[in-house]
């Protein structure tokens, strides 16, 4: 029986492809027929989640705040595939606070380091740039290809929940939303 979706004989590059959502876009690509690239920060795992779990993959290191990393990332799937089809923008860092104790005081905006809103300025905004602009240039060059920006609820609601609390204990009017995804074709 033929699938309703098919991506068969496309090369999709997954950034931040270990996470938990991550894998699941990996999965799901291969499952629909592309050919994975898994991108992060440790190679070695990347490569044998590829070997492991999807077929005509491959793992590739990835360090989405560095221009020469994306780069070289492309350049190698290119030798490998010689063409990228799709580009899913999944990295992204998560707040990660030292001390449980004092996360909750650190994570008010008041209070928030500005240390942390620097690295997540650098992943969660300059490297979705860096890899559309170096990615996206290849598949202006090819005339095709889609970027898919994945982005979470925190785009559009604070990470300090209880500021959504009324003065009874309840969860105030704001729910937050169910996530979306944005998918923007190239058509050169």
């Amino acid at each position: 029986m033929d699938k309703l979706f098919s991506l068969k004989h496309k090369i999709a590059v997954v950034t931040g492809a270990l996470g938990l959502i991550g894998k699941n876009h990996c999965l799901a690509l291969n499952n629909a027929g592309a050919s994975v690239v898994v991108a992060d920060l440790d190679e070695q795992k990347c490569i044998d989640f590829a070997n492991k779990y999807l077929h005509n993959s491959t793992g590739v290191y990835l360090d989405v705040t560095k221009k020469e990393s994306v780069i070289n990332l492309m350049d190698k799937v290119l030798s490998i595939y010689q063409k990228i089809d799709i580009l899913i923008n999944n990295a992204a860092i998560n707040d990660m606070f030292e001390d449980p104790k004092v996360a909750t005081e650190q994570s008010k905006f008041e209070n928030y380091p500005i240390e942390l809103w620097q690295r997540s300025i650098d992943v969660n905004l300059t490297g979705v740039f860096l890899c559309s602009q170096v990615i996206g240039s290849e598949m202006v060059r090819q005339k095709s290809g889609s970027i898919i920006n994945i982005a979470s609820t925190y785009g559009i609601t604070a990470p300090d929940q209880s500021i959504y609390i009324d003065e009874f204990g309840n969860q105030s009017f704001f729910k937050p939303p169910a996530y979306s995804i944005l998918k923007e074709e190239l058509s050169c």
